[in-house]
C-alpha cells in the first residue's frame, strides 16, 4: 500500500475512534474516564452538564404546571392577645403555633401588609401569600424577659417570639407581621411598659412593621374631625418619639368605628404632624381579593379574625373556603398569570402583563360565583316539572321576571325521586321514579343561564324509614315517631345515603345543592324519642358533623347550601333540633332561612302580628343571621314567603316587602316557596 494511502488511512481511523469516544462519553447510563483513574473529570452521562441552559418553558406552561391565580384571594389575619387561656380574642401559643405551620403545610408564604398592598408580591411559583397583623399591641404579641444572666430575650411564647422560631425552622416562610400599636405598646404586664421604645426599635430592626391603631384605643366614629386626627397624628408622633422618622404605611380602626369624612382615615394633620397612609384595615368579615383585582380597595381592606371555634380554628375553616380560589403566584412577580374566564376581574384600565391559561374543573369561576350571589329563583317539585307544559311555564316565568334561578326537588319529604337515580341505596328502596329527563333539563337551563339548585330533604324520609327500619326513629314506647317519616339524624348510613344523591346532582349538572329538613324532629314527643346508641353528641354537634362530613365528601369546588327554621335567628338555643347558624355556616356557601313571618309568634320581633309585617320581619330576621353568620363566611339567600298562612292574605304588597327587605340587606340572591308551585309575575316584579 502507498505510503500516501497508509498515511490517510491511518487518519481516518484515528478519526473513527474519536468520534466512537465522543459518542462513548454521550451513551446514556455510560461513563468515560479522563485524565487517569482518580476520576477527576469524570462525568455520568445524564447528569447536568454545568454549562447546559435548563429546559425553557413558556410562561403559560408554568403557570398552569403550578396551577397560578393571582386574582385569587388571600388570607389577611388578625390576631388579639397570645396568652392563656384560649378563647374568642386570646390565641394561645400552642394554637397560634398550630396556625403557622397550617399555613406552611398548605404553601402559604408570609407577606408584609406594605408588599401586599404594593404588589410586591414576590414569593415563589405554587406559593401563595398571607398577611398576619397584630391589634391592640398587648403583652403576648411582644414581651421581653431577663435570663439568667440578665439579659434581655424575646419571649418565646409571644408572638414575635413564635414567628422568629418558626423562620428558623422554615426559613422560606419567612416572619413578615405588622404590629398595629397605642399609647402603651405591649404594656399591661408587670415590667413590660418599660421597654416600649426597645420592642419598637426591635421590630423595626428585625423587619416588622408597625401600623397605627389610635392613641387611645379610640372609637373614631364618635369623634369630631380634630380628635379623629388627633389620636392618629399622637400615635404617629409616639412611634417616632422610640424610632425617629417612622411613619406607618397602615391604619387599622378600631371595632369598625368608621369616622365621617372617611378621608380622615388616609391623611390628615394635628398640630405639625401630617400623617398619610397607604391602606385602610377593617374589622375581620371576609378573605381578602388580590390587589390585582378590580374590586380591591386598599383603604377598606379586610380581615379573618383567627380563633378557637368550639374545638376547631376558625383559620381552617376559611382557608378551606377560599382554597380553591386563593391567590397563587407563578414565580414571576413581572407577569399576573390567571386561568382564563378571571379576566374580566382585572380593573378596566391596567398595565399588567397578563398571562391565561386552560385550567381544567374549575366550577368556581367568577362568573359562576356571580350567578350564585344573584340567584333569584322559586322552589319546584319534580311531580310539577314532570309536565313538559308547566315546566315550560315555570321558565317563561323566570325569563320574564327579576327571576334567575330555580331550585328542583331531587329528594322531597315523601322520600322519592322524580328521576332513575344510580344511587345504591336510592334503588334498593326503590325512592326513585324515571318521571324527568334530568340530564336534559339541566342542560337546557345552564344553555339559558338559569341558576339550578337541588334539593334534597334528609331527616324527613318516609320511604327509607319504611324500607329501613332500622334507621326509622321511635318514641319512647317503641312506635314510629309521627308515623314513621323520620330516619335518624346520628345514622351514618342516613348521611352516606343524601351525600351520594348530593355528588350525583352534582354530576346531573345542578349548579348547587340544598339540604332541607337537616335536623332532628320538632315537638315533645321528638324531645324523647329514641335516637339508637350509635352516637350520643348533642345535637347541635350532630348537625355540624353531618356538614363537615358533606363538605369533606363534596370538597370545596361545589357551592353547598342548607335550608334551616329562621326561628333559630332569633332564638338564643338550638330549639332542640340541632341547628346552630354560627355551627353550620363554615361549612356552608350559603344559608336559606326560612323568614317566613307566618311562622313567628305573637312578639317576636316586637310586632303583635308578625304575619302582617313582612317587611319588619324579614328585616330583624335577616340582621340577626348577618350577625350569626358575618365570622363564618356564609352568605345568606332567604326563603321568602309566596304562600297564605292567616291573615292577611298574602300577594303582591306582601311578596315585594319581604324582597325589599332581603335588597335592603344589600342582598341579591333569595328563593319564594309554594307548595303548590304557585307563583304569579305581578306578585315578582318590581
Amino acid at each position: 500500500m502507498p505510503k500516501s494511502k497508509l498515511a490517510y488511512g491511518l487518519i481516518g481511523l484515528a478519526v473513527l475512534v474519536l468520534l466512537a469516544v465522543i459518542v462513548y462519553r454521550g451513551a446514556p447510563g455510560l461513563s468515560f474516564a479522563v485524565g487517569g483513574n482518580d476520576n477527576q473529570g469524570q462525568q455520568t452521562a445524564g447528569n447536568k452538564d454545568p454549562g447546559e441552559k435548563e429546559p425553557q418553558i413558556t410562561p403559560e406552561e408554568r403557570a398552569l404546571k403550578v396551577g397560578a391565580n393571582e386574582l385569587g384571594q388571600a388570607p389577611i389575619l388578625i390576631y388579639h392577645n397570645i396568652g392563656e387561656p384560649g378563647g374568642r380574642w386570646t390565641r394561645t401559643p400552642e394554637n397560634f403555633r398550630q396556625d403557622l405551620e397550617g399555613l406552611y403545610s398548605r404553601g402559604y408564604v408570609l407577606v408584609s401588609m406594605t408588599d401586599y398592598l404594593n404588589k410586591n408580591i414576590d414569593i415563589p411559583a405554587g406559593k401563595s401569600p398571607a398577611v398576619i397583623t397584630f391589634d391592640d399591641s398587648t403583652p403576648g404579641h411582644f414581651r421581653l424577659l431577663k435570663d439568667r444572666n440578665g439579659e434581655l430575650k424575646i419571649d418565646p411564647d409571644s408572638a414575635v417570639g413564635i414567628l422568629k422560631d418558626f423562620e428558623v425552622q422554615h426559613p422560606e416562610f419567612g416572619h413578615a407581621a405588622t404590629f398595629y400599636i397605642n399609647a402603651n405598646p405591649f404594656g399591661g404586664e408587670e415590667g413590660q411598659a418599660q421597654y416600649w421604645k426597645k420592642k419598637l426599635q426591635m421590630l423595626d430592626e428585625q423587619g416588622f412593621e408597625i401600623g397605627n391603631h389610635t392613641y387611645s384605643h379610640a372609637y373614631l366614629k364618635d369623634l369630631t374631625n380634630q380628635e379623629v386626627q388627633e389620636e392618629i397624628a399622637s400615635l404617629q408622633d409616639h412611634i417616632q418619639s422610640a424610632v425617629p422618622g417612622y411613619k406607618p404605611n397602615t391604619v387599622a380602626i378600631v371595632q369598625d368605628g368608621v369616622p365621617e369624612p372617611y378621608s380622615l382615615l388616609t391623611q390628615g394633620k394635628s398640630g405639625e404632624t401630617e400623617y398619610k397612609h397607604k391602606g385602610v384595615l377593617l374589622w375581620a368579615w371576609r378573605a381578602e381579593n388580590s390587589p390585582y383585582h378590580r374590586d380591591f380597595d386598599p383603604y377598606r381592606i379586610q380581615r379573618i379574625q383567627v380563633f378557637q371555634d368550639h374545638g376547631q380554628s376558625s383559620l381552617v375553616n376559611w382557608l378551606n373556603r377560599i382554597d380553591n380560589n386563593r391567590y397563587v403566584s407563578d414565580g414571576d412577580p413581572d407577569i399576573v398569570s390567571i386561568p382564563k374566564g378571571w379576566e374580566e376581574e382585572f380593573p378596566d384600565e391596567h398595565d399588567y402583563q397578563v398571562v391565561t391559561y386552560d385550567k381544567e374543573g374549575m366550577e368556581r369561576t367568577p362568573a359562576k360565583e356571580e350567578q350564585a350571589d344573584n340567584a333569584r329563583g322559586v322552589h319546584v317539585t319534580y311531580s310539577y316539572a314532570s309536565s313538559q307544559e308547566r315546566w315550560q311555564d315555570i321558565i317563561s316565568l323566570v325569563e320574564n321576571t327579576q327571576l334567575t334561578a330555580i331550585q328542583l326537588d331531587v329528594k322531597d319529604e315523601s322520600g322519592r325521586m322524580g328521576y332513575d337515580s344510580n344511587v345504591a341505596m336510592a334503588n334498593e328502596i326503590e325512592a326513585d321514579n324515571d318521571w324527568l329527563p334530568i340530564r336534559d333539563m339541566l342542560a337546557d337551563l345552564r344553555d339559558r343561564g338559569i341558576y339550578s339548585v337541588a334539593r334534597i330533604v334528609v331527616s324527613r324520609d318516609p320511604v327509607l324509614a319504611q324500607n329501613k327500619r332500622e334507621y326509622m326513629v321511635k318514641s319512647q314506647n317503641g312506635t314510629p315517631l309521627g308515623g314513621g317519616v323520620w330516619v335518624n339524624p346520628r345514622s351514618r348510613d342516613v348521611w352516606k345515603y343524601n351525600v351520594d344523591l348530593a355528588k350525583e346532582a352534582y354530576e346531573l349538572g345542578f349548579d348547587e345543592v340544598q339540604f332541607d329538613y337537616i335536623r332532628f324532629p320538632e315537638g315533645k314527643a321528638a324531645w324523647s324519642a329514641n335516637y339508637g346508641e350509635e352516637d350520643k353528641k348533642p345535637k347541635v354537634e350532630v348537625i355540624t358533623d353531618f356538614f363537615r362530613y358533606a363538605r369533606e365528601e363534596i370538597g370545596w369546588n361545589k357551592r353547598l347550601s342548607a335550608a334551616v327554621f329562621g326561628f333559630i335567628g332569633y332564638a338564643k338555643d338550638d330549639l332542640m333540633i340541632g341547628q346552630r347558624p354560627e355551627r353550620m355556616g363554615p361549612y356552608l356557601d350559603y344559608m336559606s332561612p326560612m323568614v317566613y313571618p307566618s311562622h313567628y309568634s305573637q312578639g317576636n320581633y316586637g310586632y303583635a302580628n308578625p304575619n302582617a309585617n313582612p317587611y319588619g320581619m324579614v328585616d330583624k330576621s335577616l340582621a340577626d343571621f348577618e350577625r350569626l353568620l358575618r365570622p363564618t363566611g356564609c352568605k345568606i339567600r332567604p326563603w321568602l314567603q309566596s304562600f297564605t298562612l292567616g291573615a292577611p292574605r298574602y300577594g303582591r304588597e306582601e311578596i315585594r316587602a319581604q324582597i325589599n327587605a332581603t335588597e335592603d340587606h344589600g342582598i341579591n340572591t333569595w328563593l319564594l316557596w309554594n307548595a303548590g308551585v304557585y307563583y304569579s309575575e305581578d306578585y315578582i316584579t318590581p
